[in-house]
């Protein structure tokens, strides 16, 4: 590949609050995620499954499922359609291809996608954003009005998808009624088997990521529906300036206000349903209506906050900080896999299993510090973080100028 630089987005093109955005979204995932490297992937959703859920560690658990469940993810497939609309609109400007560009990079991602989850963790979101990617970009030209429509349309789908399952369980085979139960409420065995494979080498691991990996990809049908939804809801807000300056800071207070306050309502009130049916079996895909919609919510909240946030001048350390993450937001997201896997799998320090909640967070806010540093410190010296420059590369056919 020659060198040369190919019309990619540059850093004065950014609006800043939509990085800022992107790197909370991103940090945020942790919290989430941590559960799924740390120990059986079942306590994720089903918290009783697996390790202690008392004291500090069941504050932790209702902390991070009431604030950080779907949230950032939400924000974060938000965003991933404002990025579309953000390259497309910049490479037309500059003359370029948009189209075939954009299918490009979709596809390079899905392979990185595949290669992530097959090769280092299964909870990969890679390549389902390449394949919701792939289709939200039919929407650039659309209004905003029939992106939200259309929006709105596929994240009640998926919704819908989970209720005719939840309802449909008593006419299942017994062996799919098994095969997903397992899931939710892991047998002794299960998790002994799990705890076995999670702690050996990264070739005894193969089997059983691969095997979750292709899971996940098979459940696909569920969430895919939600992730381009967001996206195009993300390319709506972008068309009407929502990011930038069309609402007033009270009117964004105040709607972030009413949005935090009801969604917590709705999730706090369905977590002790659940709590109080033991999380039973139906409850995987009919115990989490109210976090599903209420996600939504709670991640318009945020945004809104961050938007005050980012108006104002206060902490503008920490504001460089953040949108700094979210400039590297690839780059940052399959570091949380490198770092997650060196700490608790077998080919690292084989922690698996062995650490409280308690103890998982503080190995998240340890992976912030780390973040907000490194991203800090590498965009002072180069142009985009390692990942994107390898993305960038890829997608223009070209070597693009690394360094500043």
């Amino acid at each position: 590949m020659e060198y040369q630089s190919h019309h990619p987005v540059q850093t004065s093109d950014r609006l800043i609050a939509i990085d800022l955005i992107r790197g909370v979204a991103l940090l945020g995932i942790l919290i989430m995620n941590i559960q799924a490297f740390a120990m059986t992937f079942s306590a994720y959703s089903n918290p009783t499954v697996y390790g202690d859920l008392t004291g500090v560690n069941y504050y932790v658990y209702y902390f991070s499922h009431v604030f950080a469940n779907q949230k950032f993810m939400t924000i974060f497939s938000l965003l991933f359609g404002c990025s579309i609309i953000l390259m497309a609109d910049h490479i037309v400007k500059k003359g370029g291809n948009a189209s075939k560009i954009h299918y490009k990079r979709m596809f390079i991602l899905a392979v990185v996608g595949l290669a992530h989850a097959y090769l280092l963790w299964f909870g990969d979101i890679l390549f389902p954003y390449a394949i919701a990617g792939t289709f939200a970009y039919l929407g650039r030209n659309l209004s905003a009005k029939s992106l939200f429509i259309s929006g709105f349309i596929l994240i009640s789908l998926s919704s819908l998808l989970m209720w005719f399952a939840g309802f449909s369980l008593p006419y299942w085979e017994q062996a799919d009624l098994d095969a997903v139960k397992v899931l939710w409420m892991p047998t002794y065995e299960f998790i002994q088997q799990d705890l076995l494979n999670n702690r050996g080498s990264w070739l005894e691991q193969m089997d059983a990521r691969r095997i979750m990996a292709a899971k996940m990809q098979t459940n696909i049908i569920f969430y895919i529906p939600r992730i381009l939804g967001l996206m195009f809801v993300g390319i709506a807000l972008y068309k009407i300036n929502f990011f930038g300056q069309r609402f007033s800071t009270k009117s964004l207070l105040i709607a972030g206000g009413v949005s935090f306050i009801l969604s917590t309502i709705a999730i706090v009130v369905e977590l002790e349903q659940n709590f109080a049916l033991n999380w039973k079996f139906e409850l995987m895909f009919l115990g989490i209506q109210h976090n599903y919609w209420g996600s939504i919510l709670m991640a318009f909240s945020y945004m809104c906050f961050l938007l005050v946030f980012s108006r104002c001048n206060i902490l503008v350390l920490l504001q460089k900080a953040l949108a700094n993450v979210g400039r590297m937001a690839l780059t940052n997201y399959l570091s949380h896999t490198i770092i997650c896997c060196i700490i608790f799998y077998g080919w690292g320090f084989g922690l698996y299993g062995s650490l409280e909640r308690i103890e998982q967070f503080a190995v998240v806010l340890a992976i912030w510090l780390f973040q907000l540093v490194f991203s800090t410190y590498w965009l002072k010296h180069y142009r985009f973080g390692p990942f994107e420059w390898v993305m960038r590369s890829l997608t223009y056919n070209s070597l693009q100028p690394l360094k500043k």
